[in-house]
């Protein structure tokens, strides 16, 4: 029985790492991704448009258009005489059959054609959203280590009360591999009669693992009852 105890807490430990690791690495990936192709379109806009020119062209159609998209621009434009067609690869709700837009041409090779009047936008698009996310997950690490900070705080200082645990249930706000960390609901009586409710963060271990008639260990500011820790740990069985 001590085996499993200590086996169940040891992978409720891993699983919390994991969780913290793979959320906010996913997010800070994603947000690092996005900002190094802000900054490649910025540079490749930048580098075209210092060897392009100018030139009026006209949209012959939008191929495409649906619901979800605003369709791949159709535009023809003439140089030195010579008319020329080609594909677009960006859109924007302003384009319309026979709309007039300003293209770039490369010089020397004028079918390389791009529309630049809309890079800024999409290099602060992709620059925000970057921002949002590298935020995001450096936030929840952050949240994270105040958290610690604080358990490690009440462990040392806090008053140590047995609560009778009221309520199991799953923190369906976070999943991993299709799995929902526990939270504990508790009640305690104190010697005057007061009687105490708190309840626990999240954590990863199987509700099967907590023994509800176990009495779980809280650990409260002696200045602030508001401020607790519920050790689910040790209702684990």
């Amino acid at each position: 029985m001590h085996y499993d105890r200590e086996k169940a807490l040891a992978k409720g430990k891993r699983r919390e790492k994991t969780f913290i690791h793979v959320f906010c690495g996913a997010f800070i990936s994603v947000g690092v991704i996005l900002l190094i192709a802000g900054i490649g379109v910025s540079v490749s806009d930048h580098s075209f448009r210092q060897k392009a020119e100018p030139v009026e062209a006209v949209i012959l159609a939008m191929r495409g258009v649906s619901h979800e998209s605003l369709g791949t621009p159709v535009v023809e434009y003439s140089v030195d005489g010579k008319t020329y067609t080609s594909t677009l690869s960006v859109a924007t709700s302003s384009m319309h059959p026979g709309n007039r837009i300003t293209v770039y041409y490369q010089k020397g090779n004028p079918q390389e054609v791009r529309y630049l009047d809309s890079s800024n936008w999409l290099v602060l698009i992709f620059a925000f959203v970057g921002f949002v996310f590298v935020g995001s997950g450096a936030a929840v690490w952050m949240v994270k280590r105040r958290h610690e900070r604080k358990v490690r705080r009440l462990l040392a200082t806090g008053k140590v009360v047995e609560a009778e645990i009221t309520e199991i249930s799953e923190d369906t706000g976070k999943s991993m591999n299709r799995r929902h960390p526990i939270v504990l609901r508790c009640r305690y009586t104190a010697p005057d009669g007061r009687v105490h409710f708190f309840h626990s963060g999240s954590f990863w271990y199987d509700s099967y693992e907590i023994n509800p008639k176990k009495k779980v260990r809280v650990y409260v500011d002696r200045n602030d009852p508001t401020n607790y820790y519920v050790d689910v740990s040790s209702a684990v069985e």
